[in-house]
C-alpha cells in the first residue's frame, strides 16, 4: 500500500492491544477532559479476540500500514456490530 501523505511503500501488519478493547469515538468524545474522560458516548470496538487471546488479554487488530518515511500508521479496521 503507498502512503497517502508522502507516497511511499507501506508495511502491511496489525495492532495488538493487551488487556483492553479499543475502540474509535467521535472527536468532541476524544477530546474530554478530566473525570469526563471515563465514559465515551457513540464508539464503535474495531479489532477481535479469540479464545486463546482472551487467555493473554489481546484484541488484535489486522489491516494496519506503517510509513516508515512519515513515521505514521494507517488502518483499514472492521467494525464490531
Amino acid at each position: 500500500m503507498k502512503c497517502m501523505l508522502c507516497g511511499a511503500e507501506m508495511q502491511q501488519g496489525g495492532i495488538v492491544a493487551n488487556g483492553i478493547t479499543v475502540v474509535w469515538v467521535p472527536c468532541r468524545e476524544f477530546q474530554k477532559k478530566g473525570l469526563r474522560k471515563l465514559i465515551y458516548e457513540g464508539g464503535k470496538s474495531i479489532g477481535h479476540s479469540t479464545v486463546s487471546d482472551m487467555v493473554f488479554g489481546q484484541t488484535r487488530i489486522p489491516n494496519a500500514y506503517y510509513c516508515e518515511h512519515c513515521n505514521k500508521i494507517i488502518g483499514i479496521f472492521d467494525v464490531k456490530r
